[in-house]
């Protein structure tokens, strides 16, 4: 392990996260900020210790030597998001908006890994409405870094290094600091790049003329629907009343769902980039499991009373910002019927496809996972018979089968175990546990608890939120995680990283054969 180059490529990273910082403080020298807060010296404090920090990690590795290789990346990726959550915290901390330190770091977190889940409107914490508009513009840019970064990684740098959405950490090592790799991944940073600002400007124009929504708004939330976040500046969705808004943050909740690497990777071909997305096994998979997901929800709200117009607005977008692990909402739906509430824990499961900004296991570890049952079972039948398991007219190695297997293995074990750990928080009952485990791993933001049953007819009726058995937080999509013992957050920060970086790289961090030379 070359700690120099690790402690290098951080410099670089903390430097970027420090200036991202500036447009937020230009935006708060403009605003009126209440009495007792003060985002202006948020921003500065927190461009003065990133500076520092970046500084020093810098000097650590002004001597650097060798290449980058394998391990390096795997310690940068892995390290960046913990560092990033830190100092993405500060501005929270010192704004007074914030003042508690485990909060901001679950909220800045929270946001860099696109997860969505917010402390703000909980516990003793500020409500959305109440924070300043400079705050709420940093907590949209961590989710839009979050977004462009997470993609970046799997993209560009991984797949360099012979590392794919079909062979995760299972090639040898690699150096990767070759004239032939900082080509291939500057060229598909800046494709990556230009799809994800083309996408962004798209929504904020069309956010304005159709959705109707101000400046600001739109900004923010361009930035949050294209990195598959769903931090708002409001309380819900729901508060715009805008059908128009809901129509244009669903094509784009399920565009950033989309692989923007197979986009890169096909770019030379122009617009037939795109026809070889929708031909791809994966994206006919996600479009498979959107249209049942959706399908199902509308049935289940259409069995609960629902005219047929407002079980499809509420089901194709709620189920849209669940399954690519946005956490958006326009309805309280974990006071659904129960076959809708299991629709969307197990949509938490699935999410987007590989090189997308979407969290989740991926549609392709579910559609290989399906051709081994069909394998399994056709051959079970005919014990002689020979088959080749395909995708996209490509053989699957053995060993990439037995890969992808582990991973959706461990991503269900560790999603059991986190639950467990949840559980011993008497706060939380054993749904609430079970769906924030497989939420904050899958990204997604918003879990299920259990509701009063009195207060279902109403809200299934008139909208609003349901009241919670009583002693139990709402952790749903109208309520917050501020009410949890600091252990339970810090434990669903790591957990946030684990999923988002998709287990093997963070876990890779407590190998010893990482950090040997």
């Amino acid at each position: 392990m070359n700690l120099a180059q690790v402690a290098r490529l951080l410099a670089g990273f903390a430097g970027l996260l420090t200036l991202a910082q500036i447009p937020p403080l230009v935006f708060a020298l403009q605003e009126e900020a209440p009495a007792h807060l003060s985002p202006v010296g948020g921003f500065v404090a927190s461009t003065v210790v990133g500076a520092v920090v970046a500084a020093l990690l810098h000097v650590a590795g002004r001597r650097r030597r060798g290449d980058i290789f394998r391990k390096e990346a795997i310690a940068v990726a892995g390290l960046s998001w913990f560092l990033a959550g830190l100092l993405g915290a500060i501005p929270f901390v010192w704004s007074g908006v914030l003042p508690d330190p485990i909060d901001a770091i679950f909220e800045a977190t929270s946001g860099l890994t696109t997860c969505g889940a917010t402390v703000l409107g909980s516990g003793t914490n500020a409500a959305i409405a109440d924070v300043p508009q400079s705050l709420l513009l940093w907590r949209a840019l961590t989710q839009w870094i979050g977004g462009i970064g997470i993609v970046l990684v799997f993209v560009a740098l991984l797949p360099a290094m012979g590392v794919t959405g079909k062979n995760l950490l299972s090639s040898e090592s690699v150096g990767v600091a070759t004239e032939s790799f900082q080509l291939r991944a500057i060229e598909k940073a800046r494709l990556v790049g230009t799809i994800y600002l083309s996408l962004t400007a798209s929504c904020v124009l069309l956010l304005v003329l159709v959705g109707g929504f101000g400046w600001f708004d739109a900004v923010c939330h361009a930035f949050t629907a294209l990195a598959t976040g769903g931090y708002s500046t409001r309380a819900s969705i729901a508060e715009f009343d805008s059908l128009g808004g809901e129509i244009v943050l669903t094509v784009f909740m399920f565009l950033a769902g989309a692989s923007f690497a197979v986009v890169a990777t096909n770019w030379r071909s122009g617009w037939r980039c795109l026809g070889t997305l929708v031909r791809s096994g994966e994206f006919r998979m996600y479009s498979l499991v959107a249209t049942a997901v959706v399908a199902s929800l509308v049935l289940t709200l259409l069995g609960a009373g629902h005219s047929f117009g407002r079980a499809l607005r509420e089901a194709t977008f709620n189920g849209i910002s669940v399954l690519t692990s946005t956490g958006y909402a326009t309805a309280d739906f974990h006071a659904w019927p129960p076959l809708g509430a299991l629709v969307l824990f197990s949509a938490m499961f699935v999410g987007g496809c590989t090189g997308s900004t979407a969290g989740g296991m991926k549609q392709v570890r579910l559609l290989v996972t399906l051709k081994l049952i069909g394998y399994t079972i056709r051959h079970f039948v005919r014990p002689k018979s020979v088959e080749r398991l395909k995708l996209d007219e490509e053989v699957l190695p053995a060993a990439v089968i037995s890969t992808i297997l582990t991973v959706v293995l461990l991503w269900l074990v560790c999603v059991v175990l986190g639950a467990l750990a949840y559980a011993i928080d008497d706060r939380l009952n054993f749904v609430a546990a079970l769906a924030a485990s497989a939420s904050m791993q899958g990204s997604c933001g918003p879990a299920l608890t259990i509701v009063d049953p009195a207060v279902v007819p109403h809200v299934l009726e008139h909208g609003g939120t349901a009241a919670t058995l009583a002693g139990t937080p709402n952790i749903g999509p109208f309520g917050g995680y501020g009410d949890l013992a600091p252990w339970t957050k810090l434990l669903m920060v790591f957990q946030m990283v684990l999923g988002r970086l998709e287990l093997l790289t963070v876990l890779a961090l407590f190998a010893p054969s990482l950090w040997r030379r």
